[in-house]
């Protein structure tokens, strides 16, 4: 941006100055006549009350045709070099000019004026002399006028030419903004934001962003810097100067000039009896005349009563801010918005590189490949590609654990925190989706705000959580309330003194946990044994769990840890998200984690209470289930069309997961070895619900066949988006967790989407969007992508054959035994052959040893022919011997 001493030290000064209008004769030559032609005074006086040139109060005050505020500068009168200013020719279109090359002709004009000035205080001296001494104006030469007028001229046009320039710069940003203004429909708020700082860098126009873009921009880029602008330069300087009212100059008859007054009500009566008024559109094209055909088809059109469409078109001032998508299509996106996640610097990647710069990256690196699997971290949030056929572990570090080093700690955060932080965000973007703003607004509001809990992610899930609720906290706050910090209380689960420390330097006002508490085997009220009262229990409003289960060998054990972290929620609206690595392994950990909740404790229509009989016959209790609901990513409450049965599945192939790509800060990439991709897409399956909350019955949402078969038919009227169905349709009313979900990503060929869902139902379907289906579907559906759900429906649905494997399938191991058991079977069979074929070529050799070796025949050698029957009887012969001798 302009700096004030560069640009407005010279431009306030000098700019107001230049409030004169300079004329000349036709050329200089006539300057050449006696002294007393010229009347400088005369003109000078004329032209006193002239309006000022630069900045001028209804110049920088205007608007362009978006109600855009401009501070153009817009010269109302020029310098002129000649008599016929209406002679000059139009000055031609510049290239756009940056902010600096702006300053820069501001300077360069103010310099000009000064300039000018000295000559016009010069050129008034000499006539005042002339005037005064007839004997003096003898002495001034013509010459020396001469110059000094085609100097006055020469710098005039050179201001004229930096003026145009300065013009056309402040049209091209004018036309920017006005572009961007156009376009804000089509963005959210935050790419809205990143498209203006792409464009404008750190200055911003006034005007351009709305107040919650400007909390954006200030969380994203820091405070903008404020443009230049000359009108509050003026202002502020005290060169404004008020308009003058018009008036009359006539002759004295003594070569001077007198004002005539006139009656302003008269000059005002006649003004608009003689010269109305009159008000252009200075955006509406040039009127043209009327056609032969379109004057036939306006009266055609309005003797049938109809509407020319044509005219409201030509009429139409402002374009559709319609988007091309279907709002339906909108609401059920996924993930985060932009999809790629830019880690934030301040409060993650920032403080990370502080903390690993104090020790060796070579031995970060070492330490990273040894905890995670070798060259490229296949053991971290990292997935490896099926192809690889490595084994599908869990993340071998946890926050939890008590033995961890600085090193580890090191790795932990430079490798664990950028997956666990973008997953964690993606889930929780998704959950506030469906739960809608109220749900992070009624956190807030609440005392002392929400309790949130990160009980496997060493302080990342906090990160991402005060991520998620920063926009809304700003929304909510007042101006004087900008300062004060977000409401609510974190708690960090750090088992090492090394994590703990490092985390803290990261997260403020936070607590920190060397454990989770134990709620599963705790009493809920007084029994026999103690009538004392329970102990109380700090239950937490959001707790972020992620790769805590797949660590746990057991189905008792995961099974307990669920529903230790169930009972530390709050029972009134408390959220639960769990998350694993998108593999099959990390998928059966979440699938487990919802069947239990859902037998156990949520419950659902025809499902309202639970019978342990099974799990512990001699403690046979009942257990009555309390309201519940999972919120993303299903939405349905039937058996996992997936799950198949508890416990790991040998031969899987399909299972449910989605990614979420974000950027790599460099200190992963160093890790890694990357040189050219600096993206990830970290797979993840998660699962997130909600205790004690169900809005499925506060807004009578349907989850069965029947919804399925409404979001096949699709939702595409203003009707479905509002709800408002006749009942004789019979159709399910729209609402977003009555969509089918994508499970895997769309598989876009020539003419044709397909889609693999999850249903309502509760099953996995294969849809088919053609081109014929229609025209919005098919655009939609070309721009779907992985975990979308999905609204417009379809024109052909097949049910999809899973491949969920088995308990007693034959599994990896098994089956390179079986391959190298037939494998060496074949080799032996082959040996034993090869062996047989040995044996009769032994007696094949044996039986052709008793005939008579045929002789050579030489290359043109004559073999006579009693020699050759001789051959033959001798052959003859020795097959008789052998006959006689078998």
């Amino acid at each position: 941006m302009l700096s004030r001493s560069a640009a407005s030290g010279s431009s306030q000064a000098q700019s107001r100055e230049l409030l004169r209008t300079f004329t000349r004769p036709s050329g200089s030559r006539q300057l050449r006549g006696a002294a007393s032609q010229l009347t400088l005074t005369q003109q000078r006086t004329l032209v006193h009350k002239t309006p000022r040139l630069i900045a001028s109060k209804s110049s920088s005050s205007s608007k362009n045709n978006t109600g855009y505020p401009t501070t153009r500068c817009q010269s109302q009168r020029r310098f002129v070099s000649g008599p016929a200013s209406a002679e000059a020719p139009s000055p031609q279109p510049t290239e756009p000019i940056e902010t600096d090359e702006l300053a820069m002709l501001i300077d360069r004009v103010g310099d000009g004026g000064v300039e000018i000035n000295a000559l016009v205080d010069e050129l008034e001296t000499l006539s005042l002399e002339s005037a005064q001494s007839p004997e003096a104006s003898e002495i001034v030469e013509q010459d020396e006028l001469a110059f000094l007028w085609d100097r006055v001229s020469a710098n005039a046009d050179q201001i004229n030419e930096m003026l145009d320039d300065l013009e056309a710069g402040y049209q091209n940003e004018h036309e920017d903004v006005a572009e961007l203004l156009a376009q804000r429909h089509e963005h959210t708020a935050e790419s809205f934001v990143h498209l203006v700082r792409q464009r404008f860098r750190d200055g911003v126009p006034g005007g351009l962003l709305d107040e919650e873009e400007i909390q954006i921009y200030i969380r994203l880029y820091g405070g903008p810097v404020p443009r230049l602008d000359l009108d509050a330069m003026a202002e502020e300087d005290g060169f404004v100067e008020e308009e003058e009212e018009p008036s009359l100059l006539r002759e004295d008859g003594q070569g001077g000039w007198e004002e005539v007054d006139m009656d302003q009500a008269d000059m005002n009566q006649e003004h608009t009896q003689h010269d109305p008024s009159v008000v252009y559109d200075m955006d509406a094209p040039p009127q043209r005349p009327e056609t032969d055909a379109e004057r036939r088809t306006r009266e055609v059109t309005s003797q049938m009563g109809g509407k020319d469409e044509l005219e409201a078109f030509e009429n139409e001032a402002v374009p559709d801010p319609t988007p091309r998508a279907d709002p339906n299509t909108l609401i059920g996106k996924f993930g985060t918005d932009p999809t790629t996640i830019n880690l934030p610097r301040t409060t993650l990647t920032g403080p990370i590189s502080i903390v690993l710069s104090n020790y060796s990256n070579k031995h970060i690196t070492e330490t990273s490949e040894r905890l995670f699997g070798g060259h490229g971290l296949p053991q971290s949030t990292s997935t490896a590609a099926p192809s690889a056929q490595l084994a599908q572990k869990p993340v071998p570090l946890d926050a939890s654990q008590r033995h961890m080093g600085e090193m580890e700690a090191n790795a932990y955060l430079a490798v664990l925190y950028p997956g666990i932080y973008a997953s964690t965000l993606s889930a929780l973007v998704e959950t506030r989706k469906r739960l809608g703003d109220d749900w992070i607004r009624e956190l807030l509001s609440q005392k002392g705000g929400p309790n949130v809990l990160d009980a496997s992610g060493g302080g990342a899930g906090i990160l991402a959580w005060r991520d998620l609720v920063r926009t809304q906290w700003d929304l909510m706050s007042s101006e004087s309330t900008q300062s004060v910090p977000i409401p609510g209380r974190s708690t960090v689960v750090a088992g090492s003194e090394a994590l703990r420390m490092r985390a803290a330097a990261l997260l403020e006002n936070t607590s920190f946990l060397p454990r989770l508490p134990d709620y599963v085997h705790v009493r809920e009220k007084p029994t026999f044994e103690d009538s004392r009262e329970a102990p109380k229990r700090k239950q937490y409003d959001v707790i972020i769990a992620p790769h805590s289960i797949q660590r746990l060998g057991e189905n008792y054990e995961r099974k307990e840890h669920v529903e230790n972290l169930w009972a530390m929620l709050n029972p009134n609206g408390g959220v639960l998200i769990l998350l694993e690595k998108g593999r099959q392994r990390g998928f059966e950990a979440i699938s487990g984690a919802r069947e239990m909740l859902l037998q156990r404790h949520i419950a659902s229509p025809g499902s309202t209470e639970f019978d342990n009989f099974l799990d512990n016959p001699d403690e046979r209790v009942i257990i009555k289930k309390e309201p519940g609901m999972i919120i993303a990513p299903c939405t349905n409450h039937q058996t996992c069309p997936m799950h198949g049965f508890s416990g790991t599945a040998v031969g899987r192939r399909d299972h449910c997961s989605f990614q979420q790509r974000y950027i790599r800060p460099p200190f992963l990439q160093r890790i890694l070895g990357a040189k050219g991709r600096n993206h990830e897409d970290v797979k993840f399956s998660y699962l997130s619900v909600r205790r004690g909350g169900d809005i499925r019955q506060d807004r009578a949402i349907q989850q069965n066949q029947k919804a399925t078969d409404s979001a096949f038919e699709g939702y595409t009227s203003l009707e479905d988006l509002e709800g408002k169905l006749p009942a004789s349709d019979g159709k399910v009313p729209f609402e977003p967790l009555s969509l089918p979900r994508a499970v895997y990503p769309p598989m876009k060929r020539q003419g044709h989407v397909i889609f693999d869902l999850c249903t309502p139902a509760g099953k996995i379907e294969r849809w088919t969007v053609p081109r014929s289906f229609g025209k919005q579907a098919y655009r939609d559906a070309r721009k779907a992508e992985w975990g979308d759900l999905w609204a417009l429906g379809a024109k052909t649905r097949i049910s999809r054959n899973l491949q969920l494997g088995g308990k007693h399938e034959e599994g990896k191991k098994e089956r390179l035994a079986r391959r190298a058991a037939e494998r060496q079977i074949e080799d032996e069979n082959e040996d034993v052959n090869e062996n047989d074929e040995f044996e009769e070529d032994d007696e094949a050799d044996y039986e052709a040893s008793d005939l008579p070796e045929e002789p050579q025949k030489k290359r043109g050698q004559r073999v006579p022919s009693w020699k050759k029957h001789n051959e033959k009887k001798k052959v003859r012969q020795a097959y008789k011997k052998r006959d006689i001798s078998e």
